[in-house]
């Protein structure tokens, strides 16, 4: 269901095989692309939708959101009891999809969009780009029933519900570097590392952007012979200020996106960023869809849905458990003497010592938040 009370939509360019504009929330001045697609039958008759849609992308400087029927496939598993897919059938869409570097919603519900009662095909579809992913929250596309028609709907809610619940505390591995950190008090220091966390964390994007333009603005007037030792002064100042609040963002994106293969220091935070709101898209349940068919999107439904999936699943508590037969275990390989002992032998301070150096600085030895980062540096 469309809303005009709420989403405003201006027709930019019409196709034979879609319609593309711009949709404008009337509550705010955020505004994004929005492609809807028909494709033709054919795959010659597609030639002309993926190419005119490859020039909107060349121009696009925004969220861009394309929704619809492609009647094209993309992967090998997206028909069922029909003609084997061949090759040249999935050819185009990957091309495009891979040229303009869109990626393809998560959806719920049923897997394929389109059926004649025999043959079941996956040809409508939600496709984003890059900005996309960067700038909206994590959404999945809902695949309704299709009711009178052969094709199945598909819903995307663009409401977003605030997440109330208490964020826990993680411990970014850029605080040891600051000079407040070896003056805790150990006894309190997860409430001295929130206020740390707050006070160094939050807003570092900001940060990292005033300090791009106080630099490009600084340049700019010595651009001129006649600097004086005290713009170099200032240029220098804030260039460190600018690549210290660089390393604290991007130190804390990787964190949260757990990118273990890509180092600090090569400007990787748009990467990181987008790896972290994939992970955040990934870890999320929006939606569940329970035997009857019905929908539960609220957070409250969702977790007692679940809590009573598992209560049925486990059944109900025994009252006598099979132990373990003694006689039965010898009769296979045991250990030695030798062996038992240095299983129970007590570790000393080099043993712990050892094993926490070969732990991962982002890898976490409990749920508390603190990493192996903290108790190396602590």
């Amino acid at each position: 269901m469309w809303d005009p009370n709420s989403n405003m939509f201006t027709a930019l360019q019409s196709h034979t095989q879609f319609i593309h504009g711009l949709v404008q929330n009337a509550n705010s001045t955020f505004q994004f692309a929005f492609t809807v697609v028909y494709g033709l039958h054919t795959i010659a008759h597609r030639h002309d939708l993926w190419a005119t849609l490859n020039e909107l992308e060349e121009q696009m400087t925004m969220p861009w959101l394309l929704m619809g029927d492609f009647n094209a496939i993309r992967d090998m598993d997206d028909r069922a009891n029909g003609t084997v897919v061949q090759e040249n059938e999935i050819k185009d869409f990957r091309e495009f999809m891979e040229d303009c570097r869109m990626t393809e919603l998560p959806t719920v519900g049923r897997c394929y969009t389109w059926t004649n009662s025999h043959v079941h095909s996956r040809i409508d579809r939600v496709i984003v780009n890059a900005q996309w992913i960067m700038v909206m929250p994590p959404m999945e596309v809902q695949v309704m029933d299709p009711h009178f028609s052969d094709h199945s709907p598909l819903c995307i809610e663009m409401e977003v519900r605030e997440d109330s619940r208490k964020k826990p505390f993680k411990f970014y591995n850029c605080l040891p570097d600051h000079p407040d950190f070896g003056q805790m008090n150990l006894k309190k220091v997860k409430v001295a590392l929130k206020g740390l966390n707050r006070k160094e964390s939050v807003g570092t994007t900001i940060k990292v952007k005033q300090m791009r333009e106080q630099l490009a603005n600084i340049q700019a007037q010595m651009r001129s012979t006649a600097s004086t030792i005290d713009m170099f002064e200032a240029e220098k100042s804030i260039r460190q200020k600018l690549e210290k609040w660089s390393m604290i963002e991007e130190s804390i994106s990787k964190h949260k996106s757990r990118v273990q293969w890509l180092k600090l220091g090569d400007s990787n935070t748009a990467f990181f960023f987008a790896s972290m709101k994939g992970r955040a898209s990934q870890n999320q349940i929006k939606i569940l869809i329970v035997d009857d068919g019905s929908l539960i999107k609220t957070a409250a439904g969702i977790e007692q849905e679940i809590v009573c999936f598992y209560k049925r699943l486990l059944g109900n508590s025994a009252s006598r458990l099979p132990a373990i037969d003694p006689n039965v275990m010898k009769q296979g390989p045991v250990l030695t003497r030798n062996q038992q002992l240095q299983l129970i032998s007590p570790f000393t301070s080099d043993d712990v010592f050892k094993a926490l150096q070969g732990i991962d600085d982002s890898k976490a030895p409990s749920a508390d938040g603190f990493n192996a980062c903290f108790y190396k540096k602590a």
